[in-house]
């Protein structure tokens, strides 16, 4: 794979972890109340930039391209997963990320 893509992967794999640092965040403020509106604050950034994820992904196109993005980084789908879920061949769905990956802009 190539440089830009190897970067959009690295990007779209930290989808996930905001997830989990949300949540460790809220556990956090609950923990420690005097700071709960700082892990707030800092929530508040993960949940933004996992939109912002989510809005490059939809822009990829409106079809099968965003939908492999989001199943594979937002949801942690296998491509095999992928395939069976949108009745495309495993190597189709390969190529496909591919090809979604090249038109991604992060």
């Amino acid at each position: 794979m190539s440089g830009a893509i190897n970067e959009n992967v690295e990007k779209l794999r930290k989808y996930r972890i905001f997830g989990a640092k949300i949540e460790r965040l809220n556990e956090m403020g609950l923990m420690f109340p005097k700071e709960k509106k700082s892990f707030e604050q800092k929530a508040q950034k993960c949940r933004d930039i996992m939109k912002s994820i989510e809005r490059s992904i939809s822009d990829v196109d409106d079809g099968i391209l965003s939908e492999i993005l989001f199943q594979k980084y937002c949801l942690g789908r296998s491509l095999e997963a992928i395939s069976l879920a949108v009745n495309y061949s495993k190597r189709q769905i390969e190529r496909l990320h591919l090809v979604a990956l090249r038109k991604l802009k992060l």
